[in-house]
This record gives structure tokens, C-alpha cells and sequence, in this order.
């Protein structure tokens, strides 16, 4: 979850959080597929399964996504691609001082809180909140007083000698503490089933933050970004207080040693998101600095613009492993056979979604930088064109990444996050120093298509899990069309042939899916059933 965003994005959490008008329809029809009777066909009923919690989960963050994009325009009509490099660069550091500080307690708290909740009495529960507001406390602290002290070193290495920079981002090391906070009040809301309020939260926040954003940004220009910031993640912290604390009164002891311990003991489960989350948050902070040193004041703008629309569907589309997949494959693990069908399960249906969705974004992207950013933002459309075919080879990469975490494999979990971020940072700048952005574009799809070879290779070698036909077939079925959409409309630019070839791999690759997902789960026959069209 990001609690500081303006031009933002994140795998998995996410984020990025990461969305899209166009999910809302998928999410209605996936929700009125899984609230019929019972079909007898095991197939039917995991192919259901997931693409109900697809819809559902891809759905509530559209929404927030779609506000958020709403502030990104007005942030680039109203400062420009340097103002939205400067405000990338600020995120990141911040998200970056948070990652390594806060031990991902929005993610790691959840398993404990919710069985305490469920299987322990209610002074049990009391005391379980306590703990973690208390670490989320003292962490956040943590990074705080870690942020002031290193301030005149990352002020220096990113903008020289300004002591402008400088007193801004030590007014700024607060946000640290407001974002450990949020993610402590978050685990608690999720913890204790309280999922209808997590959903107001993410709608009123991302309506918060448009508002707040879009006027400091009119009244200030540039000298708004620093008070937008500060005021969205208060705020954001704020509105998650008043959702919890009818729940549990505010109780901490960040300084007790008892305490701290049990917390620990708490976030350990989730030790390995916790150093994924640093690692990828550093990368990308490095990824910013280093795009601004070799390029010039909008490259890392840029470079985020591009990002952001890459993983914008696929952020909301993957929002439901989390929440629903992780602990789901987490209680089979040691069941190989169980195992491999729920994570082929999940890779066919994100494949099959997803892929006609892709290569809709990648026709329209030309549309859709220069109208939900500016004109100026251009340059980012090759970029994401190309990085495309890397969200792509997401699909079957993401379900299997997260069986390192279901059998308690930090090391090899880490490992395989440490090496992703190694090829981002160094092909994403070796990109832009090659080819500029359409470098950074080819680098991403490059280091996706490496990553799903390491992470297959460690699953089938170490877990002994193995891909289905299916996946390989529906993979043959639409990589050409990836390939050859990308190739020709980066070749064609505009005009009319750029959009009949478009329209026609969009609507080939939505045709299979279809008839896919029909024989798999009986969609339309589900759909037509419940508007009364057929007899059931």
C-alpha cells in the first residue's frame, strides 16, 4: 500500500496501488459468476474462485487508481515533467527510509492479527493491537531520527549544495512516522475483518489526496509539493485512526522491551516481504537518481510516467494474491499436487485476463500519456510500449514467485528478489544510455522475461512444481500477438493502419481468452443464468 504518492507505483502492494474504469465491468461479471449455485466441476469451481477475488479485489482499487490518475493529470499539467521528476525523486527516498524501517508491518501483522482474532479471547486481541501499534510506533520513530541524520548526505549526492533541498527533506522525515502508523492501523482493520472499511479508507484517501494535491499544486506550483506531501500522508493516517479506534482505544509503549520482542517475534512470519519490499524500494530509488545524473531534470518523470502506466493494469489485476492467494497457497504448500493446481489456476487466468487488456493499453498508450499526463510526457509512450511485453511475462512469473514465502524460504525468496532488482537498475540504465527511452522500455521487458526464467528454474528445480500444458499453449496462443502488436505499432507510430492492426490483435487476443475462460468456467452460460436468459 502506498500512503505517499503523487507519480507512484509498486509490485505487488502496491501498490501501487494501483486503478482502472475498464476492471469494474470484468468485476461484476466475475462477482456474479461465483454467486451461483455450486457447479460440480472441481476446474469450474477454481477458475471461479479465482477470478471472483480477481474482479473483487481489481475492482475497489480501480476506483482509488482512477482518482489517482485524475491527480497525476493536473500534477503534469500544472508542473511539468520537472516537477514530477522532483516528486519522484522525494517518494522514493521516503518510501525507501520507510521499507527499511517499518518491517512491511502492513503485510506481516496480518496473519498474526487475524488469529488472534479469530481463535483467542478478546483481552488476547487487545493486547495483539497493542503490540502492534507499539512496534509501528517505534519504527516509525526509527526511521524518522534515521531520515534527519542522513539528510545532508542523499541532499548532497541527488541536488548538491542546496540547503533548500536540504530543509525539506528533514521536514519531511516525519512521513516516515505517519506511514508506519497507517501500515500498523491497516494490519489491524484487515486482522480483524474489517474489509468494508479498508475499502472507505482507500476511496476516501485517494479522493483526499486529489483534492489536497491539486490545490497546493495550483495555489504553489513547485513549492506545493512539500506541504502536498506531508499534508496526504497525515491525513491518510488520520482517516485510518478514526476508522480503528472505535474498534481498540490508542494504546502504545514503543519502548518496551516485552513488546518490541513479541513484535518481532509477530513480523519474522513475513520476513522475506519485508526484504523484497526494501530491496525493490531501494532499486527504484536508485533507478530515479541515477536516470537523473545520466539524463537530464525530466528523465526520472519520465521514467515514472512510463513505470506507472506499465504497471498500472496489471497492479490491479494482481491485487488479490495478497489478500486471498498468498494465505490460500501458504495452507497447501506441502500438498504438491494441490499446490501446482491452485498456482496454474492462477497463472491461466491471469494470462487469459490480462493479455487482451495489455495489448488494449499498449494501442492506446499514445491516447493515454498526453491525456491523463501532458503533451511533454510523450516521450515515455515507446517506453511503455516496449515494457509491456515484460508485464506480460508478469502473468506466469508473479503466481510462482510467492511460493518461496509459502514454504518459509526467506533466503531463496530474497535471493531471487535480489537478483530482480540487480537487472533493473543495471538494464534500465544501460537502456537509456544506449537507446534513451525506448532503452529503458526494451530493459524492462528484458529483465521480466529474465525473471521468469530464474523464478520457473528455482520452482521446478527446488519445489518440483511444473507449469501445465495449458499455460504453454495459452502462451503460444498470445505471445505472437504481444510481439507482433508491439513491433508494428511502434513501427507505425499513428494513422490509420496503427489503429485497424490494433483493434484487430486486441480483438483476437480477447477471442481466444473468451472462449478460454467460457470452457473453463462457464462464464456466459453462469452470466445468462442469472439474468434470466436461459433456463437454469
Amino acid at each position: 500500500m502506498l500512503f505517499v504518492h503523487v507519480n507512484s507505483c509498486f509490485y505487488g502492494v502496491i501498490l501501487l496501488s494501483s486503478r482502472r474504469i475498464i476492471v469494474i465491468p470484468y468485476s461484476d461479471i466475475f462477482y456474479i459468476v461465483m454467486n451461483t449455485d455450486e457447479d460440480k466441476n472441481k476446474e469450474y469451481d477454481g477458475y471461479r474462485r479465482v477470478l471472483k477475488y480477481l474482479g473483487m479485489f481489481g475492482g475497489s482499487h480501480g476506483l482509488s487508481m482512477f482518482l489517482n490518475l485524475v491527480r497525476n493529470k493536473f500534477a503534469s499539467v500544472l508542473l511539468g515533467t520537472a516537477g514530477l521528476s522532483l516528486i519522484a525523486l522525494f517518494n522514493r527516498t521516503i518510501q525507501m527510509f520507510s521499507e527499511c524501517t517499518n518491517l512491511s508491518l502492513s503485510f506481516s501483522a496480518i496473519r498474526k492479527m487475524s488469529y488472534t482474532f479469530d481463535n483467542a479471547s478478546e483481552q488476547s486481541v487487545v493486547h495483539c493491537v497493542k503490540v502492534v501499534r507499539s512496534i509501528a510506533v517505534f519504527t516509525g520513530l526509527t526511521g524518522m531520527l534515521l531520515m534527519i541524520l542522513l539528510s545532508p548526505f542523499m541532499c548532497k549526492w541527488m541536488f548538491g549544495q542546496n540547503s533548500y533541498y536540504l530543509s525539506r527533506f528533514i521536514l519531511l522525515s516525519p512521513v516516515v512516522l505517519f506511514m508506519a502508523v497507517s501500515g500498523g492501523e491497516l494490519a489491524i482493520l484487515r486482522g480483524i475483518k474489517q474489509f468494508s472499511k479498508v475499502a472507505v479508507y482507500n476511496f476516501i484517501t485517494a479522493f483526499i489526496s486529489a483534492l489536497v494535491a491539486v490545490i497546493l499544486y495550483f495555489a504553489m506550483g513547485l513549492a506545493g509539493i512539500f506541504p502536498a506531501i506531508f499534508i496526504i500522508a497525515f491525513m491518510q493516517m488520520t482517516v485510518l485512526l478514526y476508522l480503528s479506534l472505535p474498534h481498540y482505544a490508542y494504546k502504545v509503549q514503543p519502548f518496551s522491551f516485552a513488546l518490541l520482542r513479541q513484535g518481532l517475534d509477530m513480523v519474522r512470519m513475513g520476513a522475506g516481504y519485508i526484504y523484497a519490499s526494501i530491496l525493490t524500494t531501494c532499486a527504484m530509488w536508485l533507478v530515479c537518481t541515477l536516470l537523473s545524473n545520466v539524463g537530464d531534470g525530466t528523465t526520472a518523470g519520465l521514467f515514472n510516467t512510463g513505470f506507472a502506466m506499465m504497471a498500472l493494469l496489471p497492479g490491479v489485476l494482481f491485487a488479490s494474491m495478497d489478500s486471498e492467494y498468498f494465505p490460500r497457497l501458504s495452507g497447501v504448500a506441502q500438498k504438491t499436487l494441490i499446490r501446482d493446481r491452485i498456482i496454474n489456476e492462477q497463472v491461466e487466468v491471469q494470462m487469459l485476463t490480462q493479455s487482451p487488456l495489455l495489448i488494449a493499453f499498449i494501442v492506446a498508450l499514445p491516447i493515454l500519456i498526453p491525456l491523463l499526463y501532458d503533451g511533454d510526457f510523450a516521450p515515455a509512450v515507446p517506453m511503455a510500449q516496449l515494457a509491456m511485453f515484460g508485464m506480460f511475462m508478469r502473468t506466469m512469473t508473479y503466481p510462482i514467485s510467492f511460493l518461496p514465502l509459502a514454504n518459509n524460504d526467506t533466503m531463496t525468496f530474497v535471493a531471487l528478489e535480489l537478483v530482480y532488482n540487480i537487472l533493473l537498475v543495471s538494464l534500465v540504465v544501460m537502456g537509456y544510455s544506449v537507446c534513451g527511452m525506448w532503452g529503458i522500455g526494451a530493459g524492462l521487458a528484458l529483465v521480466h522475461t529474465i525473471d521468469f526464467v530464474f523464478v520457473y528454474a528455482i520452482a521446478r528445480c527446488k519445489y518440483k512444481f511444473k507449469l501445465s500444458r495449458n499455460v504453454f499453449v495459452y502462451y503460444i496462443l498470445q505471445m505472437p500477438l504481444f510481439a507482433l502488436s508491439i513491433l508494428l505499432l511502434l513501427m507505425l507510430k499513428e494513422g490509420v493502419v496503427y489503429w485497424i492492426s490494433g483493434v484487430a490483435f486486441v480483438l483476437i487476443s480477447f477471442g481466444i481468452s473468451t472462449y478460454i475462460l467460457q470452457t473453463k468456467s462457464g462464464l456466459f452460460n453462469v452470466l445468462l443464468k442469472r439474468l434470466h436468459l436461459i433456463k437454469k
